[in-house]
């Protein structure tokens, strides 16, 4: 029973998480990230461009404008033309310091370590370069069910961890980061359809992107969507080595004339 409590390992839940990536709920929670990514983050500087996601996604790497575009994922499952390569998201193959942009699309909360998983991806990003992070709300309609739906079913894409927004950014802090944004979206419900009006059912995947309580909630910055976006940059402190270089050039001339004087000379007058 406790078991359906733990978050395990995404080599194991990658299949389920496939499956319910596929689902309508899903589609909805993507589209509403992809419409923040066109809006605020396309244009981010750089040349590489990373993304570690639960399920592959050409649309979102679409969304951004680097020239080099790739995304790892845990497992070899669905469409295999629009993976890059499978990995661990705690050991990625890639050298460190080399891509200039790098999407966390939750896969930071359902990771079973979600320091190591943060810590990795860091690694990989350049000094100056931009990371963002899609996280589950655990105050949104998703988080609040969570505990619930793991007593009734067995579903991983309850399995979780609650990332507070506050501790995330004070692990960014910790981490040389510094956060610039966030924002909130997806206000609707986990269910397969979003409201019951006199014309029917509504999808909740509009045709024109976003619906009114959608709208009206992200104009306000409702911060209880489902899903939350930090938008962070690592900053690398430089050392005190190479200003101590220069502090030495700039005063060797004086220290050398004033240590050939004796201790307790007057220098003479020129009058």
């Amino acid at each position: 029973m406790l078991k359906r409590f733990d978050i395990e390992d995404l080599g194991e839940t990658s299949a389920d998480l496939q499956d319910w990536s596929e689902s309508e709920f899903a589609s909805y929670i993507m589209s509403a990230e992809k419409r923040i990514f066109t809006k605020k983050y396309s244009h981010l500087p750089g040349y590489r461009f990373l993304r570690l996601g639960l399920s592959p996604s050409q649309e979102t790497l679409d969304c951004f404008s680097q020239i080099h575009r790739f995304g790892l994922q845990s497992q070899l499952l669905g469409n295999i033309a629009e993976m890059s390569a499978a990995a661990d998201f705690c050991d990625l193959p890639l050298p460190s310091e080399v891509v200039d942009v790098v999407l966390l699309q939750h896969s930071v909360e359902f990771s079973e370590s979600p320091k190591a998983s943060l810590n990795e991806a860091l690694r990989v990003l350049a000094p100056g370069g931009h990371l963002i992070i899609c996280v589950f709300n655990p105050v949104g309609p998703t988080g609040l069910i969570k505990f619930p739906m793991q007593l009734v079913t067995n579903r991983s894409q309850y399995r979780f961890h609650n990332l507070r927004k506050g501790r995330l950014i004070d692990w960014l802090t910790l981490l040389n980061c510094e956060v610039l944004d966030v924002d909130h979206g997806a206000y609707h419900w986990p269910r397969s359809r979003a409201v019951v009006r006199s014309g029917g059912l509504r999808p909740l995947v509009q045709e024109k992107g976003i619906s009114s309580w959608d709208n009206a909630c992200e104009k306000i910055r409702l911060p209880i969507g489902n899903f939350y976006i930090i938008h962070a940059v690592k900053r690398v402190a430089r050392g005190i080595s190479s200003s101590s270089r220069v502090w030495e050039r700039s005063v060797s001339g004086r220290l050398r004339s004033s240590a050939a004087k004796p201790l307790g000379s007057k220098t003479e007058s020129k009058y």
